[in-house]
């Protein structure tokens, strides 16, 4: 039987990838693997992104496989931004590849001092910064992390992010909406469209605004514990953005069989609800991916 081996700090990662969204991006990293914009890719099929010019880092050794991707677009409106959100990556890859190495070594240990079977895989983990949408200085960014430590199957986690050229810490959800109980009533409606669309029958269809109203709680608890973790949506009227887009890994909304949610608030449903600083900054419909209506 395998032995309940993970270290420490692989669990401290897998806590801090469930960090709000608001905050620098440092200690994310470790329940993940994604679907970029509401791909809900299944983790166990999920193919490796094609980054042609983006920043790249991996390693492969016996024990471990560590991978980070940050699109170029996002080097492009800031080689700083892009070089921190690396760094950041880079520093939760080194952190898991010493745990690997540590089970690995230990796991080696035990079989040939009991000689009972290697029970040790492989560990890998892998996080990417893909851009949502950007308009004048500011860049909406999906972080996607995943980790696979030998378990039923990875796990990952979507993280959203929003940068304003030149500030080094992304925007806070306050610093953007001024109505949180409007902005989460919107969510938890979306939410339901969403799962209704998913589910597998009519008697859970039935259940899913109960379903819904019990894991978001109040409309101003969905705002503030599920809200915050929010990127931005392109939008067919150019220089602006169509809505939020909330990202719910698995777990979040639902079982891990349901996979992901990405849930945007369109632009038209934020009127009213935003800072000044941010009223202008929405507008026209949201530009999602064919795959992924709304």
């Amino acid at each position: 039987m395998k032995p309940l081996f993970l270290t420490a700090s692989i669990a401290a990662l897998v806590l801090a990838a469930c960090a709000p969204a608001n905050e620098a991006p440092a200690g994310d990293a470790a329940s993940g693997e994604e679907a970029g914009a509401e791909e809900t890719v299944s983790p166990e099929s999920a193919p490796l992104p094609v980054d042609l010019g983006s920043p790249v880092f991996e390693e492969t050794a016996d024990d471990y496989t560590i991978r980070a991707v940050v699109d170029s677009r996002i080097a492009a409106f800031q080689p700083a931004l892009a070089e921190d959100l690396m760094t950041s990556a880079k520093s939760r890859l080194e952190a898991f590849k010493a745990d690997a190495i540590a089970d690995g070594t230990a796991a080696r240990e035990r079989s040939a001092a009991t000689g009972e079977e290697n029970w040790f895989r492989p560990y890998s983990m892998e996080i990417r910064f893909t851009p949502s949408a950007q308009a004048g200085d500011v860049i909406g960014i999906e972080q996607f992390s995943m980790v696979d430590t030998g378990g039923a199957h990875p796990n990952y986690i979507l993280t959203g992010l929003v940068h304003e050229r030149g500030d080094e810490y992304p925007i806070s959800l306050e610093a953007v909406v001024t109505d949180m109980s409007g902005y989460g009533a919107s969510l938890k409606k979306h939410l339901i469209e969403a799962k209704s669309e998913r589910a597998y029958d009519d008697t859970h269809r039935q259940n899913v605004p109960a379903e819904v109203e019990e894991i978001l709680g109040s409309d101003a608890e969905a705002a503030s514990k599920f809200g915050q973790n929010f990127t931005l949506a392109p939008s067919t009227e150019a220089g602006k953005f169509g809505g939020i887009t909330v990202l719910f890994s698995p777990y979040d909304a639902g079982p891990y069989a349901e996979g992901s949610y990405e849930i945007t608030v369109p632009a038209a449903e934020l009127s009213g609800k935003l800072t000044p600083a941010w009223e202008g900054r929405f507008g026209g419909e949201p530009d999602l991916p064919a795959e992924n209506p709304q």
